[in-house]
C-alpha cells in the first residue's frame, strides 16, 4: 500500500510539473487572479465551537489544502484533501476525504474578489459530522457551497474569508453553517 501512495504522489507532481510548463509556454497564469491556464494553490480552513441541543460541549476544525486550474477566465476546477477532526465531551474523532470543485472568480476591484465554488467531498472514516449520537458512517458524502472574499495582497498571493454552506447527504442530514478563511497563491 505504501508503494501505491508513492506512485500516485509521483503521477500527482508529474502532472503539475508538466501542466506547468504548458501554462508557461502558452503564456497562462501571467496576469490577474482568474485568467486562463492559472494553477492556484491553496488551503481552506473552517472551525466552530458550541453546544448540541443535549447541552454537551464540541468543537470541530477542517483544513482543505488544494489545487484548482483556471479551464478559461474565471472559471476554475479543483481538488483537494479534507482533514477533519471533531471533539466532543473528551472524544475526538478524525475524517479524511477526497473532493472536487468548480468555481468562479468575480473581480469587484483590482484587489479584492469573491470566488464562489461548488464542492463535492467523499468523508472516509469516523462521519465527525453526524457523530453526537454515538453513530458512525464508513464514508459520508458532503456538498458544500462556499463563497470567499479575497483580497490579493500582491501579485499572486492572496488571503480571505467567506460563508460556508455544508450539507451532509444521507439518511441523518446534517447542515452546518460556517465562515472559512483562505490563504493562497497562483502561477
Amino acid at each position: 500500500m505504501q508503494a501505491n501512495k508513492w506512485k500516485a504522489m509521483a503521477v500527482v507532481a508529474g502532472v503539475m510539473v508538466s501542466a506547468s510548463a504548458s501554462a508557461q509556454a502558452t503564456g497562462g497564469g501571467s496576469g490577474p487572479f482568474g485568467n486562463a491556464g492559472q494553477f492556484v494553490i491553496s488551503s481552506d480552513a473552517s472551525g466552530n465551537l458550541g453546544y448540541t441541543t443535549e447541552g454537551s460541549g464540541y468543537g470541530f476544525i477542517s483544513l482543505n489544502p488544494s489545487v484548482d486550474y483556471f479551464l478559461k477566465e474565471n472559471l476554475s476546477i479543483g481538488s483537494g484533501v479534507n482533514i477533519a477532526a471533531a471533539f466532543f465531551d473528551g472524544d475526538t474523532q478524525a475524517a479524511f476525504g477526497i473532493n472536487a470543485r468548480v468555481g468562479y472568480n468575480i473581480a469587484l476591484s483590482e484587489k479584492v474578489s469573491v470566488w464562489p465554488k461548488g464542492i463535492v467531498t467523499l468523508f472516509v472514516g469516523d462521519n465527525i459530522l453526524a457523530t453526537q449520537d454515538g453513530t458512525n458512517r464508513a464514508a459520508t458524502v458532503i456538498l458544500e457551497g462556499y463563497a470567499p472574499f479575497l483580497y490579493h495582497l500582491t501579485s499572486h498571493f492572496f488571503v480571505g474569508a467567506g460563508p460556508r454552506l455544508s450539507v451532509g447527504l444521507g439518511d441523518d442530514v446534517d447542515v452546518t453553517i460556517s465562515v472559512g478563511t483562505t490563504v493562497g497563491g497562483y502561477f
